[in-house]
């Protein structure tokens, strides 16, 4: 589907590749070669593709602005990775070795910095400050979001709401940015802008519950390790789900055993109790309620994507 969309946007796509490639140049050939490393290892760039049909779905173009606003999302993004590869210490990423396993944990946090620099540069650059202010709050709501997980995992007593603010914040509020961004800086009503931003909402929090759920089936060949998440004591979705169909004894044992550094039952507690299926259940209500945003506007190609894009959120096992 990401495919579907690169082609979709054609020449703008184009435009996004050399401006990306463009802004990260710069004259010390090691952080030169850093990252041509990194571009070539790119991933689905999802958020640049949300910002570009954003600005599609608003105005039936794409700004020179949007475009700029695209690029600086995915630098931020990949900026956010290469801290957390130094945080968790990861030696791979997407199959290939981190900045921080192949040079040093201190490279990757200033590589990082340099592309979230050049992100923040390019928006002071070539958009505006309203465009800027919704960068700025995602940065605040990054980390915010970072820190409220340290403390609930730590505590272990993460909730569904609590769940619920973390990837608005973690995840959510990049996608916010990015299609606020693309879609306000090619012309959208404030009207539009509105059902823009709760779509990216509503989005993005379905994109963290869906790679939550993935972590707890290992039968689905995504090329990830599975049941990472509670081994870093991150309570999330599926097993909250199971804590409330299990009862609060069960709950309490399990929170124990995590607590203690026995993670191996925790896996079997979901899906005996249920975990993945009231997990799915929850993501598809989020992602029904994103494309129903979309009514919103009139019929095109782009709409259609996004739809799509919501869409494949929901898969299912075979």
């Amino acid at each position: 589907m990401i495919a579907q969309a690169k082609a979709f946007l054609g020449s703008d796509w184009k435009e996004f590749e050399e401006l990306f490639e463009k802004k990260l140049s710069c004259e010390i050939p090691i952080l030169n070669k850093v990252n041509q490393y990194l571009i070539a290892r790119s991933g689905k760039q999802l958020r640049p593709v949300l910002a570009m049909l954003a600005a599609h779905l608003c105005a039936g173009h794409c700004s020179k602005a949007s475009v700029a606003c695209a690029v600086a999302s995915e630098m931020i993004h990949t900026a956010t990775l290469l801290h957390d590869d130094v945080a968790d210490e990861s030696d791979t990423r997407r199959g290939s070795p981190t900045v921080s396993a192949l040079i040093s944990p201190r490279a990757s946090v200033l590589v990082g910095d340099y592309w979230l620099a050049r992100g923040v540069t390019t928006l002071i650059d070539m958009s505006n400050g309203e465009t800027f202010r919704y960068f700025s709050v995602c940065l605040d709501e990054l980390s915010q979001g970072e820190m409220f997980q340290i403390e609930k995992a730590a505590s272990l007593d993460t909730t569904y709401d609590d769940y619920i603010r973390i990837i608005s914040c973690k995840t959510a509020s990049l996608f916010r940015a990015a299609m606020k961004s693309g879609a306000r800086n090619s012309g959208c009503s404030d009207a539009q802008l509105e059902a823009v931003d709760a779509f990216a909402l509503h989005l993005g929090i379905a994109f963290q519950m869906r790679d939550d759920i993935l972590d707890y089936s290992p039968s689905l060949s995504i090329g990830k390790p599975t049941v990472v998440d509670i081994r870093e004591r991150k309570i999330t979705l599926p097993l909250i789900c199971a804590f409330d169909n299990a009862g609060a004894a069960a709950r309490d044992a399990v929170i124990k055993d995590i607590d203690e550094g026995r993670t191996d039952g925790v896996l079997p507690f979901v899906v005996e109790h249920g975990g993945i299926e009231g997990a799915q259940a929850i993501l598809e209500r989020e992602t029904a309620q994103a494309t129903g945003l979309l009514d919103a506007f009139p019929a095109s190609a782009a709409k259609d994507l996004l739809c799509s894009l919501a869409g494949s959120l929901c898969l299912r096992e075979a």
